[in-house]
């Protein structure tokens, strides 16, 4: 089975009479099932149906990561009409019909989690009675669906908190009330997810073999991965310890659905499973990534292609441990990411750069201190938006147009920076220019080459990603764009070492093992550890060295590390750490403006409102009516 291409020719809603409903029951369709499961080849075709509830990662409008938090920002409401993950930052969430509704799945681009679910649970019913498999490969399979199970409990727990447990299908024949079931509370549908995922790792492939036909399915190294980072949510504020008016939900019976006692023993199980999933990994042959070039470019221009590649090619990357290669930046996705018109050929359509990364998101990088600018005592943070002539040195001249007016905050940032973000007065580095010395020059402003020409689809902000254009896309002298596409990179072991990072420090405070794991982070990207980085430059030296300090560091570090990977947005909901990030305002330049003296000018493009309630989704009315005891989420 293929899982790199479209999955094609799936059996459409076999297990369940409608698409749209939850907890729907098996239909009385037995002869169709009996079918579905008559021979190996039909069983295969309905395992690839249990994976198609997975999200649609490069999905713009629908993967609520690109534009529900601050990352990036749109030019026009009204334009984007469509774009309901943009329609959630910008305050229009509702409680009778949600946006990005993954409850009901009424959007083509947000499928239904229990639909999936229910596919799952159609499946390991019948997969035992295939008659030409072998029992492994029966146990193999069922094993992979049973984790795609407690996967999809766990996307419906991160958006919505406590959910019902739907562990078997509901016959058809059984009384109306019986799909109406409550909501389970948050421990329990941790424990029902890990139950799953431990009692059937055993049965699963270690790891892929054949690359191209096996990528995207679950392994052992998938389970462990993702086992670790569901540990690190239940261990997370906003399950473990939830006192907020959030989190005061209850049932009918007055059943409380969180626990309201934060338990330090889900950091060790947190810790433990990180470590385990480390060492699989690394075992594996997996390590963190490092770009191996074809010419002597710049040590800077390494550093920076190391975060970009990490993420943008899926070739022959040991850096990535779950591969969405259903969901693929193709060169459509890629040119909406990418500013347009980097080089003088480069006028396809298909190059809109609309994806706009905001300045919030700009200035939580590094200086090349490796610390914030805001703590850097050699930074000149107070005039970070003064403009200044960028010098025609060596330790400019790659990252930045030599010569061009740009504004103080565009200079002297670490590696990371000039790797996931293209910006007026900087440079793009491509395969096609040859080497870092001719890269592109990117002049954003409004009569610049890469300014705003579409009335529509253009940069707001002047800023954008870097990060999710391929290095090897070429444009020709025709105007031709040629991509190489990529899937979507669900977890990387930086990732991993993040984590663990994490929930030792939330355990133990600071130790060596976890600097260490932060310090290889950052080390790919040029920076020194943080003990020395912290110690050199930084106006709090001892910052590191308590638990309150360094869980600030690797907060700020994982915020660097997947800037812009749709990760931040909901780092800062398990953290709660939303209502203080999400209603500072969204800031830009003014892309308007043709000279530098106008366009570094911060504008502010709309000031956002996060509150309580906003950590979790709203369950729709219509849900609410057909199962009573199903309660709203709280201030909804």
């Amino acid at each position: 089975m293929n899982f790199t291409k479209t999955i094609a020719g799936i059996l459409i809603c076999i297990s369940v009479s409608s698409c749209n409903k939850f907890l729907d029951v098996v239909p009385d369709n037995a002869p169709v099932l009996d079918q579905a499961f008559a021979m190996r080849t039909m069983a295969e075709r309905y395992l690839t149906t249990c994976y198609s509830s997975l999200p649609q990662n490069f999905s713009l409008s629908g993967n609520p990561g690109f534009l529900s938090g601050d990352e990036f920002w749109l030019s026009s409401p009204s334009f984007y009409s469509g774009y309901n993950n943009w329609k959630i930052a910008l305050g229009n969430q509702n409680g009778d019909s949600p946006l990005l509704n993954t409850w009901d799945g009424n959007n083509p681009t947000v499928p239904s989690f229990w639909v999936g679910i229910t596919n799952c649970n159609t499946f390991l019913e019948n997969i035992m009675k295939v008659p030409d498999m072998t029992e492994a490969e029966k146990l193999m399979w069922a094993a992979e669906v049973n984790f795609l199970k407690a996967y999809y409990h766990f996307q419906l727990v991160k958006r919505y908190g406590p959910v019902p447990i739907k562990d078997k299908n509901i016959p058809i024949y059984d009384p109306p009330g019986s799909s109406q079931l409550a909501r389970s509370s948050v421990d329990e549908c941790f424990d029902y997810i890990l139950k799953l995922i431990d009692g059937n790792m055993e049965y699963l492939m270690d790891d892929v073999t054949a690359v191209n036909q096996e990528t995207g399915r679950i392994t052992k190294l998938v389970a462990k991965a993702m086992k670790a980072e569901m540990l690190m949510y239940a261990a997370s504020p906003l399950f473990n310890g939830n006192n907020g008016p959030e989190a005061a939900l209850r049932n009918n019976d007055g059943k409380e659905l969180f626990n309201h006692a934060y338990v330090a023993e889900k950091w060790k199980k947190a810790a433990d499973a990180c470590k385990e999933a480390i060492d699989y990994a690394e075992g594996h042959g997996k390590k963190l990534y490092y770009w191996t070039p074809t010419g002597s470019p710049q040590v800077s221009t390494k550093n920076q292609m190391n975060i970009r590649a990490a993420v943008s090619e899926s070739s022959d990357n040991p850096e990535i441990l779950w591969l969405d290669t259903r969901s693929i930046a193709t060169g459509t996705v890629q040119g909406q990411f990418m500013l347009p018109r980097y080089t003088a050929n480069a006028t396809s359509g298909t190059l809109l750069g609309f994806m706009s990364a905001t300045l919030n998101i700009v200035e939580k990088f590094y200086s090349k201190n490796g610390v914030p600018i805001e703590e850097d005592k050699m930074y000149p943070y107070n005039s970070r938006f003064d403009l200044v002539t960028v010098p025609g040195t060596d330790a400019y001249k790659y990252n930045l147009v030599a010569g061009a007016t740009t504004v103080r905050m565009n200079m002297d940032r670490e590696d990371r920076f000039y790797g996931t973000l293209v910006f007026d007065a900087g440079r793009l580095y491509m395969n096609q220019a040859g080497s870092d010395a001719n890269a592109y020059n990117i002049d954003l402003k409004y009569a610049g080459a890469s300014g705003k020409v579409d009335p529509n689809n253009y940069n707001w902000t002047g800023y954008a990603a870097k990060k999710f254009y391929n290095y090897q896309n070429t444009v020709g002298a025709s105007s031709a764009y040629t991509a190489r596409p990529f899937g979507f990179p669900i977890m990387r072991l930086a990732n991993l070492y993040l984590y663990y990072a994490e929930a030792l420090n939330e355990l133990n405070g600071p130790t060596a093992e976890a600097y260490s794991y932060v310090d290889a982070v950052r080390l790919r990207s040029g920076l020194k550890g943080v003990i020395e980085s912290w110690g050199n430059y930084s106006i709090n030296p001892s910052k590191p060295s308590t638990k309150e300090g360094f869980r600030e560091i690797i907060k700020r570090e994982r915020t660097n590390e997947f800037a812009l990977e749709c990760v931040r947005f909901w780092d800062l909901r398990r953290w709660k750490d939303a209502v203080k990030e999400l209603n500072s305002p969204i800031l830009g330049w003014d892309i308007n403006q043709s000279t530098p003296g106008s366009y570094y000018r911060t504008t502010l493009f709309y000031t956002r409102s996060f509150l309580d309630r906003d950590y979790f989704w709203p369950i729709s009315l219509n849900e609410r009516r057909r199962n009573p005891n199903l309660m709203q989420s709280a201030g909804w």
